[in-house]
C-alpha cells in the first residue's frame, strides 16, 4: 500500500473507529474496575499487562462491534444523501449543477445519469444505477483531503452511535449493580453516561442526516474539481 494511502487509512481508523470505541468502552472499564481491580494490588506490571492490554482488546472489539451495529441499525443503506441528491426528482441540486455532474460522469465513466422518465418507470433500477455511479465517484475522489476529513467526521458519529447502543445497555446494568452494592458514586457516573449515550441515540437521525449531507456536498464538489487522469 502506498505511504499516502497508509497514512490516510491510519488517520481514518484512529479518528473514526478507535476514538468512538474509547468513548463507548467507559462503562465496561467501570465494571472491570469494580469487579476486578479491588482484588489486586496495584503494580507497574499490572498496569502494563493488565489494564492497558485489556483496554487494547476492548478498543479492538468495540471498533468492530460499533461499526457493525451502526450499519445494521442506524444507517439507512438505501437512502444515503449522496444517492438521494442524484435522483432526478430530488430538488437539492440545481439543474445546472446536475448537468455539470452528468457531463463529467459520462466523460469519466461512459455512464448516463438516469432521467426523470427512468425514475418514474423503474425507481428501483434507477437507485441501483445511481449507487453504482456514486461508488465510482467515491473511488475517483478518495485522495481528496477535505473529503477525507468529512468521511472521518461521518464515520466517527456513525460508529459512536453504534457504540452508544451497547454502552447504554451496559450503563443500565452498571446502575443496577452499583446501587445494589451501595456504590453510589459509580452509580451516579453511570447515570450520567447513560444520559449522554441515550441522548446521542435519540438524535441519531438528525446527526447522520447532517453529516451525510455535508459529505455529499463535498463529494460532488471535489469530483467536479478533480483533474482528469
Amino acid at each position: 500500500m502506498p505511504n499516502f494511502m497508509f497514512q490516510k487509512f491510519n488517520e481514518y481508523y484512529l479518528k473514526a473507529r478507535v476514538f468512538p470505541a474509547l468513548i463507548t468502552a467507559i462503562p465496561f472499564v467501570l465494571l472491570k474496575h469494580n469487579l476486578l481491580d479491588q482484588h489486586f494490588d496495584f503494580s507497574l506490571t499490572q498496569l502494563i499487562f493488565g489494564d492497558v492490554s485489556i483496554l487494547i482488546v476492548l478498543i479492538y472489539l468495540f471498533s468492530q462491534l460499533n461499526r457493525y451495529i451502526s450499519k445494521s441499525i442506524f444507517e439507512n443503506k438505501t437512502d444515503f444523501p449522496t444517492d438521494r441528491n442524484l435522483l432526478p426528482s430530488n430538488p437539492t441540486l440545481s439543474q445546472q449543477y446536475r448537468a455539470q455532474l452528468a457531463q463529467k460522469i459520462l466523460k469519466d465513466f461512459g455512464l448516463e445519469l438516469p432521467n426523470l422518465e427512468d425514475e418514474e418507470n423503474d425507481y428501483a433500477s434507477t437507485k441501483i444505477r445511481i449507487r453504482e455511479i456514486v461508488n465510482l465517484i467515491i473511488n475517483k475522489t478518495r485522495n481528496g483531503h477535505l473529503l477525507l476529513q468529512h468521511n472521518i467526521e461521518y464515520g466517527f458519529v456513525r460508529n459512536f452511535l453504534g457504540g452508544s447502543a451497547v454502552a447504554s445497555l451496559m450503563s443500565i446494568f452498571n446502575i443496577l449493580l452499583f446501587f445494589i452494592q451501595s456504590k453510589y458514586d459509580l452509580a451516579i457516573i453511570s447515570i450520567i453516561l447513560l444520559v449522554i449515550y441515550a441522548s446521542i441515540i435519540a438524535m441519531h437521525k438528525k446527526i447522520l442526516e447532517h453529516y451525510g449531507k455535508e459529505y455529499a456536498q463535498i463529494l460532488f464538489r471535489e469530483y467536479l474539481g478533480a483533474k482528469q487522469k
